[in-house]
């Protein structure tokens, strides 16, 4: 049970704040200028659109339980339970059971790194969340201390954490013991809206 626990850990203290700005900059401007000493023409291209990630919806862990992947239900990304709803799910590794209650917020991720390498077999897969995410995260860590909650891509949990202190910074580290199940991680977290 213990190494069950330490791969759904949510490392919440772990990763200094995210400060990393996503948006690019526009590139510089160039002048072309004619054979007419006095005629200047500037064009600026356009920057390139950052790419929007889907939101990560974050739901309250009622109840999870170890059970063989037969005891899984079925899912469809296509037709995902409403966010009103309670969801009965698995995890990715289809080794735990959840039965999760409404969408309590989804998280409007900005960048989503790729995996790297912890320490003993571990793998982080870090996201970075914009401002007002990174605000009701912040309030929702600080009222739901010592909580289970869930975050979660196509009805299939992707993380389950207790909520141990305050998230104060925007970004939040997902852990894994492969590097196959972080880079899946990383894939479903940072899908394209």
């Amino acid at each position: 049970m213990t190494t069950r626990r330490l791969t759904s850990v949510l490392v919440l203290g772990a990763v200094l704040c995210g400060c990393h700005s996503t948006q690019h900059g526009a590139p510089p401007a160039t002048s072309t200028t004619s054979a007419s000493p006095t005629t200047t023409t500037s064009t600026t291209a356009p920057a390139a659109p950052a790419a929007s990630i889907q939101p990560l919806p974050v739901r309250p862990v009622q109840k999870s339980q170890p059970a063989p992947p037969a005891k899984c239900p079925a899912t469809d990304p296509h037709a995902p339970a409403a966010p009103a709803n309670a969801l009965v799910t698995c995890d990715l590794a289809k080794t735990t059971v959840y039965t999760l209650g409404p969408e309590a917020m989804r998280l409007t991720l900005t960048r989503v790194d790729q995996p790297k390498a912890l320490t003993s077999g571990f793998y982080e897969v870090s996201l970075t969340m914009d401002p007002s995410s990174s605000a009701a995260w912040a309030a929702y860590t600080a009222a739901h201390l010592k909580d289970h909650v869930a975050f979660i891509r196509d009805d299939v949990v992707l993380e389950a954490p207790i909520i141990e202190e305050q998230v104060t910074y925007g970004k939040i580290a997902l852990t894994t013991q492969t590097a196959q199940a972080a880079e899946q991680l990383a894939q479903l977290a940072g899908r394209a809206a």
